[in-house]
């Protein structure tokens, strides 16, 4: 692990350990007439690690200038963010509420084991219940004092969030050992692909939708960009977000959900295992398998220009691949 981990809410010094994070050479006839590095973004944190992280910066520092105590947030047994959120609770001081949708299991997940030794508050809702978690009123209909928390939506997937996922774009831009022609991320939400597309300027973001989303993230894509001084175009029918100022193209690819959040087929299975034997890079087989996965068909099928240096961002989330074992 690297040594500037994320020990206080400070831009400067999340900044300085996100510079630390190592961009590794990936040889590997999988990813043929490409020249493909990943982003090591796994290491950022032990515990608070990837995109989780920088989605949560500014929220956590909203927490703190606006002086509440909690945050209140949901997700999955198995929710990435909801371990990240736990685990920054526990490290920086606040109380935190995890949301679950379904009933509590007799067994909890690892991930939800984990939240609460970090001293997450874990409420399970019904599912009809959880569809209503972006009302107004959601928070103290759950019997949370909405007065003294934050709400941040599954995935740290709003705008604040979207202005930490920025920060990778332009760390990226500081930091990149050579002169990338696309960047690539996985996409659960879009505010990660929003982010970047914001902060890579002149660079073009790809980015894999890991579940059948329809044209749900490229419209929320479409909607954060504004709030951050982009004005992108949008193209629905071939999913194209187009920087209408410096003339970029940022798009999304929606055939390799494999079908459907989380799945997880022997042909995704297969790949991952040969490239992690390969290379020696443990992968998220919710996101970033997936995400590799993509380029590795787009390379085969010589959709990538030949000698392209293509640049994968690991989003962390290594804690869910317990959940596959």
């Amino acid at each position: 692990m690297l040594s500037g981990f994320l020990s206080c809410l400070n831009v400067d010094a999340f900044t300085k350990a996100a510079l630390e994070v190592p961009y590794q050479l990936v040889g590997s006839d999988l990813f043929p007439g490409i020249e493909l590095w990943v982003r090591r973004d796994d290491l950022l944190d032990p515990l608070i690690s990837g995109n989780k992280a920088y989605k949560l910066l500014y929220n956590l520092l909203e927490l703190e200038a606006r002086q509440l105590g909690t945050v209140v947030t949901c997700g999955g047994a198995w929710s990435n963010h909801i371990h990240a959120v736990a685990a920054a609770g526990a490290r920086f001081g606040f109380d935190t509420v995890g949301v679950i949708r379904g009933e509590r299991a007799h067994r909890l997940s690892a991930t939800l084991q984990d939240a609460e030794r970090f001293g997450m508050k874990l409420i399970f809702v019904s599912r009809e219940q959880y569809r209503r978690r972006g009302e107004a009123s959601f928070i103290s209909e759950i019997g949370v004092d909405e007065e003294s928390a934050l709400f941040v939506p599954e995935g740290g997937s709003n705008y604040i969030g979207v202005r930490g996922a920025r920060v990778l774009g332009e760390i990226i831009l500081r930091s990149a050992p050579v002169g990338f022609d696309q960047v690539w991320t996985a996409c659960g939400t879009g505010a990660t692909f929003a982010g970047l597309a914001s902060g890579l300027k002149g660079i073009s973001t790809v980015g894999v939708e890991v579940l059948k989303a329809g044209n749900s993230i490229l419209r929320d894509a479409a909607t954060w960009l504004p709030q951050e001084g982009e004005i992108a175009r949008l193209d629905a029918t071939h999913k194209i977000l187009t920087d209408e100022a410096g003339g970029i193209h940022h798009r999304l690819l929606s055939g390799y959900h494999c079908g459907g959040y989380a799945k997880y087929p022997e042909e995704l299975r297969r790949f991952q295992d040969e490239l992690e034997v390969e290379t020696g890079i443990p992968l998220d087989p919710v996101y970033t398998a997936k995400l590799l996965f993509a380029l590795s068909n787009s390379a085969k099928n010589s959709r990538l220009r030949k000698g392209s240096k293509i640049l994968a961002i690991h989003s962390g989330g290594l804690q869910g691949r317990r959940g596959i074992a």
